[in-house]
């Protein structure tokens, strides 16, 4: 009897040994270090398109160690985000627009990049604790492209805080695929928010970081004008679909 081979049904390529799993996609225990801090609006506008709005002048860099990824296993990532408003049709959206995303796994950067569109390129990130003080880095080709710092468990804090910043919980993007042909193929901003959000620990405390220059992960390219406050916290989430909120491709045509 033959098997009916319906290319909808297809979650992602190979057909007989997809990359990356369906949602959701649970994540337990993840260590994160956020460190906050001040930028040029200048340079912030260079990264973003139309409709992609920036609402101030801070940056978040966010260094997970996630021990724990269903169909991934253990994971390292980094996403440096920046505050914005996304205008649509149904209202406006604020959130956080990943400027630059660096990760440990092959899985995690497909799925990253063909599902959300994030801007997803290999990198190693390392969080660890030094005696009397987090260090937490991110490295691509072995290069450490940045190097934050923050006292250990300075000041008990509650994550709602880090929000005041900017409300980093609903991840924006610009989704752009191309034809095979070159030609326009996807282009969309999209939008999601993790969901079943457990906090298990949380403490905040003065920082250090430092960005170096680097051709292909150019972060130093949004400066650091002042080092804000760094949060360390411990969390479960889980991996949701999310939202096109809108599609370029539809609209200029």
């Amino acid at each position: 009897m033959s098997v009916e081979k319906v290319a909808s049904d297809i979650w992602t390529s190979p057909k007989n040994a997809p990359l990356f799993p369906r949602f959701p996609i649970e994540y337990r225990n993840v260590e994160i270090m956020t460190t906050v801090y001040r930028t040029d609006p200048t340079a912030i506008s260079e990264h973003l398109v139309d409709p992609i709005e920036s609402t101030g002048d801070t940056v978040m860099v966010h260094f997970y160690h996630m021990p724990d990824v269903a169909g991934m296993g253990e994971v390292q990532e980094a996403n440096i985000m920046t505050g914005v408003k996304v205008s649509t049709p149904g209202g406006d959206h604020f959130g956080g627009f990943s400027t630059n995303l660096y990760i440990s796994s092959d899985v995690g950067l497909s799925q990253g990049r063909e599902i959300h569109g994030q801007p997803k390129k290999f990198g190693n990130t390392t969080i660890e604790v030094r005696g009397d003080t987090i260090v937490s880095e991110i490295c691509r080709n072995g290069i450490t492209i940045a190097r934050s710092t923050t006292p250990y468990k300075y000041q008990k804090a509650n994550i709602e805080e880090l929000s005041n910043y900017f409300p980093f919980r609903e991840n924006i993007n610009h989704k752009i695929v191309r034809n095979i042909d070159g030609t326009e193929g996807i282009n969309q901003i999209t939008s999601r928010v993790l969901a079943d959000v457990v906090v298990h620990d949380c403490w905040k405390g003065p920082a250090t970081l430092v960005l170096e220059p680097n051709i292909n992960a150019p972060l130093y390219k949004l400066p650091v004008l002042e080092t804000l406050v760094s949060f360390y916290w411990k969390v479960d989430f889980t991996l949701v679909p999310g939202e096109i909120l809108v599609d370029l491709a539809k609209k200029g045509s």
